[in-house]
């Protein structure tokens, strides 16, 4: 009686681990990577062991692949997982089995026994077939600490490869409008793990639940990899306290990232971090604290050297996978001829002048279809009058064959227009990734913040064209953690609200890399794409102005994408620094933004402005206004510059100055 009772509790207690087993086989089966095969369903069949639990499992697979599976796959699924089932059952018992190495090459070469025969009889891709091979016995590695252990409470590091598998199996679905629950899943469970993470931690497990993402939705690049990497990157270095700051950083790094990519995109992406951002905010306390995926009790912070390191391995890594997607081979161009030769196929085979005209008098043949191919491709449509009359009073079958040869035109242009349109998207995911690594490779140069020797005084002044009330310029002044104080004035294009918005956008986003450490040509690059892609929609435009200073040495860049002249005064001389490039959204992306260099020494003052204060072609007024100035008032100098601005210009137009004055003495910056 004691025996039957102690199997009954046994049974109980085994019942809610068979019954996730089941769910998660079943639910593998939805993750087909690499052509249609289910290697998560059959690692985890692999690594649930021969018992009760192995049992639970490959059941849990026959359901799945039934479910969810065509029959061809469905069958050899099933196949290699009994063997894998019955192989545990059979090996269990000697030591040997439990060797690491050993479960991993069996779930291999069982899969393998099986999925050769269909390979060797044309049946699929051989390589296609070696790479599930390889991820199952990942799988079956990854999954056997969680699986196979009797233990009641399962520690984050174990049950991850797990979380991974199910995300990758809920990103296989995906609504009509091309969104997927798994992926908004994907970033609830991004923000959660790297919440209170240590960033190389975080930054592995965002990457890993990005990659399973784009393998799952057999996506041609690794939108998503990248996208959750570069977020846990954020997160990493800002490391914002509380829910709703890590929700907002996760939000707007992400909104960020989503800028340059191409509109479906970007739309998607968005939608899905912003529904999987908003779940994160709704979720109790208790679960949207975060867990460690590895327990550290008092762990130092990483030194600076070694941040470096992780930030320019992130960068080689990135440029290493922009090399591989530039180095992909293209789709070869497809003859037009082929559109002839498939109409013939379909209405000259049983004709009776068949081998006549493709025999006989090939030559002829060949030259009327050569002469008309010109015509249909450059109209999209085949008319009777584009092929020689010899051709079309001979062909007895002409108003068949040319609408045969006006489906295959048909067909054969939208073949085109997908190999134009997959080779767009590969130029435009390999250049995200050259500028992602560019930027953390500027990040990892930024130096150690240093006292500052050098202070500072800066005066702005801003008038909106007449009629309006808010002024289309836009200007912001901060140091970063560099020691580079960093002048930025922006003007949009027309005036008044519109313009202040685009003008202010662009700041705004400029500074935002520029704080956080980004040097300034990667950032206005990036920024200038970012510019370029919304002038193809709103064509707007942007001028910017940046200075950065060196707090320590006075020695300074500055930037202009078709900015007003700058002015440098020290006494009574002036210098007057222009620039010739295009604003930013109509500049070439891949150019570099205009840089001079300039020294500023105790006692200069250095002056911005916009288009609206002074005419480029006519500035002596100010260039003399500036030379005799004597005051060490930078707001002073900016309103005289502004009221007399309205004597020689008007007010045509938006018109700001951004002044800028390093005191003799050493007076604390205001």
């Amino acid at each position: 009686m004691k025996e039957g009772l102690t199997h009954q509790k046994e049974i109980v207690q085994r019942l809610p681990g068979c019954m996730l087993r089941f769910a998660l086989g079943a639910l593998f089966c939805l993750a087909r990577l690499f052509g249609g095969y289910a290697p998560f369903a059959l690692g985890m069949t692999a690594a649930a062991g021969g018992g009760w639990y192995g049992l639970s499992a490959l059941l849990g697979c026959v359901a799945g692949a039934l479910a969810w599976m065509d029959f061809s796959h469905a069958l050899r699924t099933i196949a290699a997982a009994v063997l894998l089932y019955t192989a545990n059952r059979a090996f269990s018992p000697y030591p040997w089995y439990r060797k690491k190495l050993f479960l991993p090459l069996l779930t291999a070469g069982l899969m393998g026994c099986v999925e050769f025969v269909y390979v060797l009889q044309g049946n699929g891709a051989g390589g296609d077939c070696l790479l599930a091979m390889l991820f199952a016995a990942l799988c079956a590695c990854a999954f056997r600490p969680a699986l196979q252990d009797d233990r009641r409470v399962l520690t984050l590091r174990a049950g991850l490869p797990l979380l991974l598998g199910a995300l990758a199996a809920l990103s296989a679905l995906e609504w009509d409008s091309g969104f997927s629950p798994g992926r908004i899943a994907a970033v609830v469970a991004v923000l959660l793990l790297t919440q209170g993470q240590e960033r190389d931690a975080a930054l592995s497990a965002a990457l890993c639940i990005g990659l399973c993402a784009d393998l799952a939705a057999q996506s041609e690049s690794f939108l998503h990899a990248a996208a959750y990497g570069v977020c846990a990157l954020v997160l990493g270095v800002v490391r914002p306290e509380g829910r709703v700051r890590t929700a907002l950083a996760f939000a707007g790094s992400m909104m960020l990232f989503s800028l340059p990519l191409r509109a479906a995109d970007g739309i998607v992406l968005l939608f899905e971090s912003l529904a999987g951002t908003l779940i994160f905010l709704l979720l109790p306390t208790k679960v949207a604290r975060g867990k460690r995926i590895a327990p550290q009790k008092d762990a130092p912070r990483a030194p600076e050297s070694a941040l470096r390191r992780r930030l320019e391995a992130s960068a080689d890594a990135l440029r290493e996978l922009y090399d591989s997607v530039s180095r992909a081979p293209r789709i070869p161009e497809e003859n037009p001829a082929a559109v002839f030769d498939r109409a013939a196929e379909r209405v000259c085979r049983d004709c009776a002048l068949c081998s006549v005209c493709w025999q006989r008098d090939y030559s002829r043949t060949y030259n009327a279809l050569n002469d008309a191919t010109g015509a249909l491709l450059r109209r999209g449509e085949g008319k009777g009058e584009d092929f020689p009359t010899y051709f079309s009073d001979r062909c007895i079958r002409f108003p068949s064959f040319l609408a045969a040869v006006n489906g295959e035109l048909h067909a054969f242009l939208l073949r085109r227009q997908y190999r134009a349109q997959v080779s767009a998207a590969r130029a435009q995911a390999a250049g995200q990734y050259a500028q992602m690594s560019e930027l953390l490779g500027a990040a990892a140069s930024v130096p150690v913040m240093a006292k500052a020797l050098l202070t500072y005084r800066v005066g702005l002044s801003v008038r909106p064209k007449r009629g309006e009330h808010v002024c289309g310029d836009c200007a912001s002044q901060f140091e970063t953690e560099g020691g580079r104080l960093c002048l930025l004035l922006s003007d949009g294009m027309g005036s008044g609200e519109r313009a202040h918005h685009e003008s202010a956008m662009a700041v705004r986003l400029l500074e935002r890399f520029l704080r956080a450490g980004i040097d300034a040509t990667p950032a206005l690059k990036t920024v200038n794409g970012a510019l370029t892609l919304r002038a193809e929609t709103d064509r707007s435009f942007t001028t910017i102005d940046l200075l950065t200073l060196s707090l320590q040495s006075g020695d300074g860049e500055l930037y202009k994408y078709g900015a007003a002249p700058s002015y440098c005064k020290r006494g009574g001389q002036v210098r007057r620094i222009s620039g010739r490039g295009l604003p930013a959204g109509l500049q070439e992306s891949a150019l570099p933004p205009e840089m001079t260099r300039v020294r500023l020494e105790r006692g200069s003052f250095f002056v911005m402005i916009t288009d609206g204060v002074a005419d480029s072609a006519d500035d002596e007024w100010l260039q003399n206004l500036l030379a005799g100035w004597e005051g060490d008032n930078p707001q002073l100098l900016a309103s005289a510059i502004l009221a007399d601005s309205r004597e020689h210009c008007g007010e045509t137009d938006d018109a700001s100055v951004l002044a800028l004055y390093l005191p003799e003495d050493g007076a604390q910056a205001v």
